[in-house]
């Protein structure tokens, strides 16, 4: 039977040096950013010894990456194949649209329940940043204010399970909103639905503001598969949802 200074010296011994830890996370959110903003696309390979040079890494940071990136549910792995960025069946992209119209719903209506004048603020605020970078075509910026944009109404809901759940479907929906091409347009009606939504949630117009995002994600959902199947008219762009 081990003493107690044998098993504190057993525990020790199983982690890992903080440098690797440190480094794995650092390759894991450098891909990370690549597949959610489009720059690696659907189907792509990602082959680690390629990876590892362009990041100048080794390789064991980058299959650690690569593990995660495959539990975000972003990649695949194809045996004998390698792993490869994930792309999306019309079926999956319909489900998981519909689970994420129905979180960021009650979300919103828990929202117009719970949310302070600062996060009001905020928002207003926000709002004015995504116009920003409409104006000026910056569309990775207003990819990312899109997306701060739904996570602050989701965290003005203060329920600490319905974050999380959307947590798990966040980096997918992201992934299909840069890479999936959509009508043009969408931007300008994302823009002017985001403001209208900010205005029920200030004056607590809950089953408005649920009405609402109801259609902003779903009419988002049926933009992509209509680009997708190519029978939408306008010139193919990044999405916005």
């Amino acid at each position: 039977m081990r003493s107690g200074k044998d098993k504190r010296r057993f525990a020790v011994q199983e982690l890992e040096p903080l440098e690797t830890l440190q480094l794995g996370a650092r390759v894991y959110q450098a891909l990370l950013n690549s597949i959610v903003s489009g720059q690696i696309g659907p189907g792509a390979p990602l082959r680690p010894e390629a990876i590892a040079r362009q990041l100048e890494v080794s390789t064991t940071p980058v299959r650690e990456a690569m593990h995660r990136i495959e539990g975000d549910g972003l990649a695949i792995k194809l045996p004998y194949q390698g792993w490869f960025v994930r792309e999306f069946t019309e079926q999956q992209i319909r489900e998981l649209y519909e689970v994420r119209a129905a979180l960021e719903c009650f979300s919103v209506r828990l929202a117009c329940e719970r949310i302070t004048a600062g996060e009001v603020d905020w928002l207003h605020q926000h709002q004015a940043t995504g116009e920003a970078a409409l104006a000026s075509n910056a569309m990775d910026d207003y990819r990312i204010y899109n997306s701060e944009l739904h996570a602050a109404i989701m965290r003005a809901a203060r329920n600490s399970y319905l974050f999380a759940m959307m947590g798990q479907l966040r980096q997918q929906s992201e992934m299909l909103t840069a890479t999936t091409i959509r009508i043009t347009g969408r931007p300008l009606r994302a823009m002017e639905e985001h403001r209208r939504l900010i205005e029920l949630i200030e004056t607590r117009d809950s089953k408005g503001a649920e009405q609402l995002m109801e259609y902003h994600i779903l009419s988002a959902l049926e933009d992509i598969v209509r680009c997708r199947t190519g029978s939408a008219g306008g010139q193919p762009t990044t999405p916005s949802i």
